[in-house]
């Protein structure tokens, strides 16, 4: 199973979030709607 796609769209306002992202698999499969968040350590994702 290879990533074929990444789109980024960035949040602008002044929350936690910092991104949403959408990754296609082999041309075939998508997964919307991960949320990039930032915690206290860092980045991390969430579904």
């Amino acid at each position: 199973m290879q990533i074929t796609d990444v789109k980024v769209r960035k949040v602008l306002n002044e929350g936690r979030m910092k991104a949403v992202v959408s990754v296609t698999f082999d041309d075939a499969f998508v997964v919307h709607d991960i949320k990039v968040v930032e915690g206290k350590s860092g980045l991390f994702v969430a579904m």
